[in-house]
């Protein structure tokens, strides 16, 4: 598979300047090659005079300029860059952007807030499976809120404070007092009350993007002892934000520098952001809050490829296309496979009422059951369960990708890796798991090795039988099977014999 082009995407926000760099694909898929980001702080003590300092200018300049040397390295072939709050107030921003584009040719564009808004919420939307909602987007200076139905953008807003905003209002650095506090959620309720549209959005959840709520996510796990460490899609109850802000605002500087899952970037700016999150929550009467782990950049991105034609109707179709390709797995195949799986699922589930059935579920694990071949056969289940568990599936649950990975590991015993994931199901869900594992076991054995299709065999449920009547095939073909299948194994998951007969 040929990979033709690199767009660099650079965020210049008023806490840090990011670079990613993508591959995109002849499909118009795309691959994060390089992901370079500088704590910049352009916004710090921007609202004293309405000015960038000297100082955060020069990084800023000296930041740009050796991102720009990277993209050359990479044989970048487009540089897509913008700016957000910082740069949207400052008077002398336009000095800044002067020099940046006589220094490196970089024409950078300046977002309007409600831009910012849109295009924080297109990053979250064509990576998740949510049809209703709120998108927050918490940067160094500025709130970005959008409401959204029917994955549509109904309302948007900017609001003048960030984490850097609110890091000049009281000291955020050490321990936070509770008069701080207090000031602190005072200022940021007061700013909530231009936004006239809170009661349409009552009880929506939130969907958080951004540095901020990645923390919060990650702080959120770390307490939870949550076996998954993958913050994209991960839900953070109320009373977990509000875990997250009580455990934070006790500790100084130095004890919030070894916290789990706090960047050491964000440590002095966080628990003013957090608490701005946990306020969002309360003030509009939120469900709960999703983590996603695309946001503006990537918004800005699928606007890019929108132009050259690209339409998301279904995020976890299009995301799972894009591994599909980038995998460069043979479609046709799989789908051969997809449809034996899924016969064998209906035939047995009005016996075992099997509910983890979903077609993500499915999909995953007929077409990716075997990608760990790519790095060695012996034991591959393994290697392709913690590859699914890797490799960035967009708008699925955590759980079910989790259930995908235990289905095609099998239920092996060997398998000690993957015991910490299975806290995540009740006992009768694990059942549920171990019988689709059973029947991936053999739908691979039907195309693999008897080269059969959907149409060449019947399923017939006994007392204490499950037959399989196969089609156009031999005796010799049936003891095949026999040495793939440990009948023991499926009597202890599915309470009844396996049989294989010739066709009726």
């Amino acid at each position: 598979m040929t990979l033709r082009k690199k767009i660099c995407v650079m965020d210049i926000g008023s806490n840090s300047i990011r670079m990613v760099i993508y591959e995109i694909t002849p499909n118009k898929s795309f691959i994060p090659v390089e992901d370079i980001k500088e704590t910049v702080r352009l916004g710090e003590g921007i609202n004293d005079k309405n000015e960038l300092k000297e100082e955060k200018i020069k990084l800023a300049l000296k930041t740009i300029q050796l991102f720009k040397k990277v993209c050359i390295k990479n044989n970048v072939d487009e540089i897509v860059a913008f700016g957000t709050a910082a740069l949207r107030i400052a008077v002398n921003g336009e000095y800044l952007l002067k020099e940046i584009l006589k220094t490196t040719g970089i024409d950078v564009i300046i977002f309007k807030g409600e831009d910012e808004a849109y295009f924080s919420f297109e990053g979250a939307i064509n990576t998740l499976d949510i049809k209703d909602g709120v998108v927050i987007d918490l940067g160094g200076s500025s709130l970005e809120i959008v409401h959204f139905e029917n994955r549509e953008a109904l309302e948007r807003i900017s609001l003048n404070f960030g984490a850097v905003t609110l890091s000049e209002i009281v000291n955020l650095k050490d321990k936070l007092s509770k008069k701080d506090e207090e000031i602190l959620r005072e200022f940021i309720r007061e700013q909530f009350k231009i936004v006239q549209w809170k009661e349409k959005i009552k009880g929506l959840p939130l969907i958080g993007v951004g540095g901020t709520v990645r923390n919060i996510g990650g702080v959120n796990l770390y307490l939870n002892n949550y076996p998954l460490e993958l913050l994209h899609n991960y839900k953070v109850s109320i009373d977990g934000v509000e875990e997250v802000v009580n455990f934070i605002k006790e500790k100084d500087y130095k004890e919030k520098q070894d916290v789990q899952g706090l960047s050491k970037a964000r440590v002095d700016v966080f628990i003013g952001a957090a608490i701005a999150v946990e306020e969002v929550l309360a003030y509009f009467n939120l469900k709960e809050l999703i983590i996603s782990g695309y946001g503006i950049r990537e918004g800005v991105l699928y606007e890019r490829l929108s132009e050259c034609g690209k339409v998301i109707k279904d995020p976890f179709e299009d995301g799972f296309k894009e591994i599909l390709e980038i995998l460069d797995i043979n479609t046709k195949i799989k789908e051969k496979q997809y449809k034996i799986f899924k016969k064998i699922c209906l035939a047995l589930d009005e016996e075992y009422k099997i509910k983890g059935i979903n077609e993500k579920i499915i999909k995953i694990v007929t077409y990716l059951y075997d990608i760990g071949k790519s790095i060695n056969f012996v034991n591959y289940p393994l290697h392709s369960a913690y590859m699914i568990l890797n490799l960035g599936i967009k708008a699925i649950e955590q759980k079910d990708l989790v259930a995908s990975a235990l289905i095609i590991a099998r239920g092996n015993k060997k398998y000690k890796g993957l015991e910490k994931y299975k806290e995540m199901f009740k006992e009768n869900e694990i059942e549920e798991l171990m019988m689709l594992s059973k029947i991936l076991n053999i739908t691979n054995i039907f195309y693999d090795d008897l080269l059969l299709e959907e149409e060449n065999f019947e399923i017939e449920i006994a007392k204490d039988e499950i037959i399989f009547f196969i089609k156009e095939k031999d005796e010799e073909d049936l003891k095949i099977i026999d040495l793939f299948i440990s009948q023991k194994k499926f009597v202890n998951t599915f309470d009844k014999k396996l049989r294989f007969k010739m066709n009726k």
